[in-house]
């Protein structure tokens, strides 16, 4: 029983007291000055608890039907509002599933009759966005996306789909920025990082991309596949970074990027074989071939050797060094490789003059239906001048097959 009742029960409990010593000898109740009826003290006593007890109990039940009533009307309004949100989620649901099976005016009409029943129903906002992005309605979809942002403004999903929107509408700056702040309210969450790398890229902005993959490597470490992929994809960016500079004359600033980027990946020969091209450029063609030859030793990309063999003559270098990487990249390799780095070797040895050698290499290894090397051969046979159109047609076919393979 509550409080308020006990109370009732004790205030007439109090009201038969003073009753009774109103009447300390005689059982006459003094209702007034002139009403009186004459009883037993004992049944008057006994009269105003139960009084007041009776009293207390109808005080008590009406309180209790009043909160029961209460109780069924608040049980009555909540099952109905259940029942509404039951049937706007099934609705929903359906409009999402006719979503992904690629319906989408149907998926259109239906979530827009959840939005007329509940307008600030965040889910189907953010459908009715997705809708209207894949139906090319860019800026109406910001709309909506913006809406369920506004009620919801930590909903990562919502502000995916909005920087998807704002990339795919060319509001490039607006997709950063709030890349940045998923970031910042998210520092160790993987994916808003690689899409704001994303973002960059697409700008070609690799100071900002790099920062990014920076950022990104520390996260996946765990991950070694995974890690080991984004290493090479920060060489790569350091090589586009070189490039871009490069094409800026910032020299020293592109070769700076070029080494990080043969540090961080030394399997990079893009970026091996840019080196030398700088080295060459600045009129230290020595140490070009030194790194072209290094560039080779550590991808085996014949690229940089057919790189180096070009340069070594023209600029009157020292074959010696090359002839024997050749030699020893023929002995060890046993792949299908090995025939073209007998071809160039045979090449060099003809621009050198010393045309037995190259008969020997090519005879010593002949290859069925290899029509480069009886070309070269009958080239070294016949000694043809190495300097003529046809030596240097055969001589561009057999770099250009160096370069593919």
């Amino acid at each position: 029983m509550a409080l308020k009742h006990i109370l009732f029960s004790v205030l007439f409990v109090f009201f038969a007291i003073y009753v009774a010593f109103l009447n300390p000898h005689e059982s006459i109740f003094h209702l007034t000055q002139n009403q009186a009826f004459e009883q037993p003290m004992v049944v008057l006593l006994f009269a105003a608890v139960f009084i007041g007890i009776l009293i207390s109990i109808t005080v008590y039940w009406i309180f209790n039907l009043k909160n029961t009533f209460s109780h069924w009307k608040s049980s009555f309004q909540k099952n109905r509002n259940d029942k509404k949100y039951k049937q706007l989620e099934q609705l929903f649901k359906k409009a999402e599933n006719l979503f992904l099976c690629g319906k989408l005016e149907k998926a259109l009409t239906l979530t827009d009759k959840v939005l007329d029943a509940t307008p600030k129903h965040i889910n189907a906002l953010r459908l009715k966005g997705k809708i209207l992005f894949n139906q090319g309605e860019s800026i109406a979809a910001v709309t909506f996306q913006k809406k369920a942002l506004e009620l919801d403004p930590k909903n990562i999903s919502v502000q995916f789909d909005l920087a998807k929107t704002y990339s795919e509408s060319g509001q490039d700056q607006e997709q950063i920025d709030l890349l940045k702040n998923i970031h910042r309210n998210n520092p160790k969450a993987v994916q808003p990082l690689f899409n704001l790398r994303d973002a960059f890229l697409k700008k070609e902005d690799w100071k900002n991309v790099l920062t990014s993959q920076d950022k990104i490597l520390p996260l996946i470490r765990d991950n070694k596949e995974e890690w080991n992929e984004e290493l090479i994809n920060k060489s790569r960016f350091l090589y586009a970074s070189g490039k871009q500079k490069w094409d800026q004359d910032r020299r020293d600033s592109a070769l700076s990027d070029f080494k990080q980027a043969v540090k961080t990946w030394d399997q990079n020969s893009d970026a091996h074989l840019f080196i030398g091209n700088v080295y060459l450029e600045t009129g230290k063609p020595k140490i070009a071939l030194k790194k072209w030859i290094n560039g080779f030793e550590q991808t085996q990309n014949i690229s940089c050797l057919a790189r180096a063999q070009k340069v070594c003559l023209e600029t009157g270098g020292n074959p010696e060094d090359l002839i024997e990487v050749y030699q020893k990249a023929i002995d060890s390799i046993q792949s299908s490789k090995k025939y073209t780095y007998i071809l160039l070797l045979a090449v060099l040895f003809i621009e050198l003059n010393q045309l037995d050698k190259a008969k020997n290499i090519l005879q010593g290894n002949q290859a069925n239906d290899e029509l480069l090397g009886e070309l070269l051969l009958s080239h070294a046979e016949n000694s043809s001048p190495h300097s003529g159109p046809d030596f240097n047609l055969l001589k561009n076919a057999i770099f250009a097959q160096a370069s593919n393979s």
